[in-house]
């Protein structure tokens, strides 16, 4: 199979799927759903289903896709079928109404031999418990920042498509799509009135806080989600530096830019993170969404499980740290620092937070508030799956003692 030859040099599942369908232009979109829910629900359901090698990868393909909930139509029939499979099989096990792990757990052993509820955790990770595993084991929503102060327009669309959707009861720019959606074919999208951005990614941005006029730096913008929340936040006044050392990445960040007329205050750049950056404005806040192990991301790519070791995130502690140093620098007396993974491991959170703080003196750590829980923590403040509906992220704030100017 292509994608997993992909998967096993380590290469990103969504990418390899994407060009295997711009090569087979013949699958519509009916058949492109399907097979990415297959291989998606294969990667999910990895650490069950990884004995199955050589020809018994297929079998480990359909009980991906029946593990994960999809539709039984004639596809999967014929598929039960093609491996000898009892075409009651399917209805027997009752596979879409089967929601507990142990229940699955059972439903896989006895197709395929005794397997563990904790088989679903890599052999580094301390083991989860089983409400956080059954949650890392479903697809989360996808959640979008309504830009424009009238959404009706976009709401216009979804109604025309019969997409199901609705409004984060504590905000009301953050919207939840509950259905599946092309969102190339909504014009807010494409002028950017619209933005994909998951709820733990927006809750970052809130708890930045940036006030109109002041000047912010996104240290590792990757392809500049937060960097646009930041100016929206500011009602596009101020300045917003936003940097990012990956090409491919760098060229998305100006696309993006460019699709708005009103993000004229973002100004991107290129910098390799060697060598603090030397700006001609005070700096009033600087965020830094590290580079990490993106554990918290789980749920949407499911194949990062099973890639990641110990010794990666070791290396990304160390990286986390030297950033995390070298930036902190860079911020005004009063200023802020907020620290931020898509990670759920210690060693890149609170442990980086600890080492920070016994060798940089003059920043404090401050108590935080998710803006969609109402939760407070003066730790730094973790968001993790089943007490949200998206990625797991965890966040800091910190204060630069002196006195900021007003």
């Amino acid at each position: 199979m292509v994608v997993h030859e992909k998967f096993r040099h380590s290469q990103p599942v969504d990418k390899a799927l994407s060009a295997y369908f711009r090569r087979n232009k013949q699958f519509g979109s009916r058949d492109r759903r399907f097979i990415s829910n297959t291989v998606f629900g294969y990667y999910r359901w990895y650490g069950w289903l990884s004995r199955l090698s050589g020809s018994k990868v297929s079998l480990g393909l359909l009980l991906g896709y029946l593990l994960d909930g999809n539709q039984i139509d004639e596809r999967a029939r014929y598929w039960a079928d093609s491996l000898d499979l009892c075409r009651d099989w399917l209805d027997q096990n009752d596979w879409q109404n089967i929601q507990s792990l142990e229940s699955k757990a059972s439903a896989v052993s006895a197709v395929i031999g005794p397997i563990q509820i904790s088989d679903l955790n890599p052999g580094f990770v301390h083991e989860w418990s089983t409400e956080r595993l059954t949650a890392f084991q479903s697809r989360p929503s996808v959640w979008v920042r309504i830009e424009k102060s009238n959404p009706q327009s976009f709401l216009s669309f979804l109604n025309s498509k019969n997409i199901s959707y609705r409004f984060h009861s504590a905000n009301a720019k953050t919207l939840e799509i509950l259905s599946t959606l092309n969102m190339n074919e909504s014009i807010d999208f494409k002028k950017g009135m619209v933005e994909i951005q998951d709820i733990s990614s927006q809750a970052v941005g809130l708890i930045c806080n940036p006030k109109p006029g002041d000047v912010w730096w996104d240290a590792c913008s990757g392809s500049g989600g937060k960097a646009l929340h930041l100016s929206a936040l500011m009602g596009t006044t101020g300045l917003v530096y936003a940097s990012e050392v990956n090409e491919n990445m760098f060229r998305e960040l100006k696309r993006r830019i460019g699709k708005n007329s009103c993000w004229s205050n973002i100004q991107p750049f290129r910098w390799e993170g060697l060598k603090r950056p030397v700006f001609n404005r005070k700096i009033d806040g600087v965020l830094i969404d590290a580079p990490c192990s993106c554990s918290g991301t789980w749920r949407r790519n499911p194949e990062l499980r099973w890639r990641i070791t110990k010794d990666q995130i070791n290396d990304y502690a160390q990286i986390q740290l030297k950033l995390l140093q070298l930036c902190a620098d860079s911020v005004c007396e009063g200023g802020t620092l907020v620290y931020a993974t898509c990670s759920l491991f210690s060693e890149e959170n609170e442990g980086i937070i600890d080492k920070f703080l016994s060798l940089k003196k003059g920043f404090n750590l401050e108590t935080i508030v998710n803006p969609f829980t109402q939760e407070s923590s003066d730790k730094g403040l973790t968001i993790a799956p089943p007490q949200t509906d998206g990625n797991g992220m965890y966040i800091a704030r910190l204060r630069k003692e002196g006195y900021a100017s007003l």
